[in-house]
C-alpha cells in the first residue's frame, strides 16, 4: 500500500454465492429478535475497498486524533482539514475510529465546549457522507445491498455510542439514515433504537423519523404498530404524526393504530387529566420553569396528535375523552379536539371550531378545518380577511417553542402594504403588528412582520418609522450569494484598498471607531461601523455612494449593530426593485 499501515482486512474475492449467503446473514442477524444484537466488523470489511480508502483512512484518523487534542491552539480547528473521501461509503472507517475511541472522546468532550463542536462537526460530515451512499434506487444487485447493510450497521454502532452525549442534532440525523435506507432491515433496527435507546429530545425523533413523511418506498409493517410500544412521548408524538400522515397520503382504510385504540383512549384520558392539573398548579411538577416546561411541551405534543389520530381512526369511543380534552385552556389543543370531534360528526365540535376563529392563535388552522369539513360559510367574514390570517400566522409562529413559547395577550394591526418581496415574481401582502405579553410585573410590547415570512427582533422597533420597519425586516430576509459579509480579518488586498479609499473619504463630520463588517449588497458596497458622528457615538453603514444610513435607535437603546445593516439592505432592496 504504498508505505501506508493498513488497520483493516479487505474482503476476499469470494464467489457470488457465498457473498449471496454472507448477505443473508446480515439481513437475519441486523433484524434478529433481540435489538442488542448488533453484528461488527471492525477488523473486516465484507467487501473490495481500494488501497486509496485505507490511505485516506489513516490520514483521517490523524486528524482527527490531533482535532481532539488539548494541546492544539484553539485556533486551529483541525476537522476543518478533514477531506471528504472520494467514495462515501470509506466513512464507515472513520466510523471505526470514533467507536474504538469513543470513551476517550466523551472525556475530551465534557472537558472542553471546543471539542464538543468540533465533534458535532466531524459527525455531521459522516451523517452527509452516509445519506449519500444510502441514496435510495428502484433496485439494488445484492452486493450494493450488503454495502448499505454494512453502513447501516455502523450507523447504528456509532449511535449507540454516542447516545446520551447530549450532541445538537447528531442522534437524529444518524438514526435518519437508518430510516432514509427504505431497507426493511434497517427501517427494523432504527425502530429498535428508538425503542430502546430513544433521543431525550423531541426535535431529534422527529428528524430521524422524516424520511417516513417524505417517500412511500418502506412498508407500513415495518413501522407500525411495533413503534407504538414507547411509552415516551418524545417518541410516541411523531410516531403518532407519521402513521396519520401514512393514512392521509396513502388513502388507508383503516389507521396502523386502530388496535392499539383502547390503549390510546386510556393515554388520552391520562394526558388531560395531566394537562388540567398542570393548568391549576404547575409547581407540582417540578421545581425549575425549563423541567416544567418540558413536561409541558411534551404533553401538549403529545396530546395533538391523539386528537389527530382519534379523529382519522374514526370511533365513535372516542367522542367522550376529545369532549374532555375542549375543556382545557390551551387553545391549540381545543382546536385539534374540536376538529377531531366536528369529523366523529359531533355538532359541540363543529360549534366550537366555529366560536374558535375568533381567536387570533386558533384562527388559522380553525378557518383550514372548517373548509375541509365543509362548514366555513359559517364563519364571520372578518375573520377570514387576509389581515385577520396574517395576525393568526403571527401569533402562531410566536407561539413556537423557538420564539416566546406562548401567544400573545394581545395584537394590533399597525400598518399593511403591498410589497415587492425578494424570492417572489408578485408583490406580496405584508403585515406590521403589535404585539403585548401581560408578565407578572410588567407588559413586554414589540413590533412583529407577517406576510411572506414571520419574524421580529428582540430589539422594540415601536419608535421607528413603518418605511424603515419594513426595510429592516426585508434587508433581514434576503439570501442570496451576492448578498455577504466579510469580517474586517478577512479582506483580500483588493477589498482592503476599497474599504481604504471609503474610509479616506469618510465627511469631516464622521469619525471611525472601529469596522465591525465590509459588506455587499450585489453591486453596491459599505462599511458597517462604530461612528461618532459630531462626537455622538452611533452605528453607520457608509456605502460606496457616500451615502451613511445611522442605526434608527439611540445608543442608550444598545441596538444590535446588524439591524443598521438590515436596514441599509432593506432601502437598497425597495429603491432598486
Amino acid at each position: 500500500m504504498d508505505g501506508v499501515q493498513a488497520k483493516y482486512k479487505p474482503w476476499p474475492s469470494l464467489s457470488f454465492s457465498i457473498k449471496s449467503a454472507f448477505y443473508d446473514t446480515v439481513c437475519w442477524l441486523i433484524s434478529s429478535k433481540s435489538p442488542n444484537v448488533l453484528i461488527c466488523f471492525m477488523d473486516t470489511i465484507p467487501f473490495e475497498l481500494p488501497n486509496a480508502a485505507y490511505a485516506w483512512s489513516d490520514l483521517s484518523e490523524a486528524i482527527l486524533e490531533a482535532g481532539f487534542d488539548e494541546s492544539v491552539s484553539p485556533s486551529r480547528n483541525l476537522i476543518d482539514q478533514w477531506e471528504e473521501p472520494d467514495d462515501p461509503i470509506w466513512s464507515i472507517l472513520s466510523v471505526n475510529w470514533m467507536c474504538e475511541n469513543a470513551v476517550s472522546v466523551k472525556v475530551q468532550i465534557d472537558r472542553n465546549g471546543r471539542n464538543r463542536a468540533r465533534l458535532e462537526q466531524f459527525l455531521t460530515c459522516l451523517v452527509r457522507n452516509f445519506r449519500q451512499a444510502i441514496v435510495t434506487k428502484t433496485s439494488y444487485s445484492d452486493m450494493e445491498q450488503l454495502r448499505r447493510l454494512v453502513l447501516v450497521q455502523h450507523v447504528a454502532e456509532l449511535y449507540t455510542k454516542v447516545h446520551g452525549w447530549g450532541l445538537q442534532r447528531c442522534e437524529g440525523s444518524l438514526l435518519q439514515v437508518l430510516f432514509a435506507s427504505g431497507h426493511s432491515t434497517a427501517i427494523h433496527l432504527g425502530v429498535d433504537l428508538l425503542l430502546t435507546k430513544p433521543p431525550v429530545d423531541w426535535a431529534e425523533v422527529s428528524l430521524s423519523l422524516a424520511p417516513l413523511m417524505q417517500s412511500k418506498v418502506w412498508q407500513l409493517e415495518d413501522v407500525f404498530p411495533k413503534l407504538f410500544q414507547s411509552t415516551v412521548p418524545a417518541v410516541l408524538s411523531p410516531a403518532l404524526d407519521v402513521a396519520n400522515y401514512a393514512v392521509r397520503s396513502r388513502s388507508l382504510v383503516d389507521h396502523p393504530a386502530k388496535g392499539d385504540l383502547g390503549t390510546l383512549l386510556r393515554l388520552m384520558g391520562g394526558l388531560v387529566n395531566q394537562l388540567g392539573m398542570l393548568e391549576e398548579n404547575p409547581a407540582q411538577f417540578g421545581s425549575s420553569v425549563s423541567a416544567i416546561q418540558k413536561i409541558l411541551f411534551d404533553s401538549v405534543s403529545l396530546c395533538v396528535s391523539l386528537c389527530d389520530t382519534l379523529g382519522l381512526v374514526g370511533s365513535q369511543e372516542a367522542i367522550g375523552k376529545l369532549t374532555q380534552a375542549t375543556r382545557l385552556s390551551h387553545r391549540r389543543i381545543r382546536t385539534e379536539a374540536a376538529f377531531a370531534l366536528a369529523k366523529l360528526g359531533d355538532k359541540k365540535g363543529e360549534e366550537l371550531l366555529i366560536e374558535l376563529v375568533s381567536d387570533f392563535s386558533s384562527r388559522q388552522r380553525a378557518v383550514a378545518y372548517a373548509e375541509e369539513l365543509g362548514i366555513d360559510d359559517r364563519i364571520d367574514e372578518r375573520w377570514t380577511t387576509a389581515a385577520a390570517l396574517a395576525e393568526s400566522r403571527l401569533a402562531n409562529w410566536l407561539a413556537q417553542n423557538e420564539q416566546m413559547g406562548i401567544s400573545p395577550s394581545r395584537m394590533e394591526l399597525l400598518d399593511q402594504r403591498t410589497l415587492n418581496w425578494p424570492g417572489f415574481e408578485q408583490p406580496q401582502e405584508c403585515f406590521l403588528f403589535r404585539f403585548e405579553y401581560d408578565l407578572q410585573e410588567s407588559i413586554y410590547s414589540n413590533v412583529g412582520f407577517s406576510g411572506p415570512m414571520c419574524h421580529t427582533f428582540s430589539q422594540d422597533l415601536a419608535d421607528i418609522s413603518l418605511d424603515d420597519t419594513y426595510a429592516i425586516f426585508v434587508g433581514w430576509d434576503i439570501d442570496h450569494p451576492d448578498a455577504f459579509e466579510l469580517a474586517p480579518n478577512a479582506l483580500d488586498a483588493r477589498i482592503k484598498e476599497r474599504t481604504n479609499g471609503m474610509l479616506e473619504s469618510l465627511p469631516d463630520q464622521i469619525e471611525l471607531v472601529e469596522t465591525l463588517l465590509c459588506v455587499s449588497f450585489f453591486e453596491h458596497f459599505g462599511i458597517l461601523a462604530r461612528v461618532l458622528i459630531n462626537g455622538e457615538l452611533r452605528i453607520a453603514l457608509v456605502s460606496e455612494d457616500d451615502r451613511v444610513t445611522c442605526e434608527p435607535f439611540t445608543t442608550k437603546n444598545q441596538a444590535d449593530p446588524m439591524l443598521t445593516y438590515w436596514l441599509w439592505r432593506g432601502r437598497t432592496f425597495f429603491e432598486t426593485v
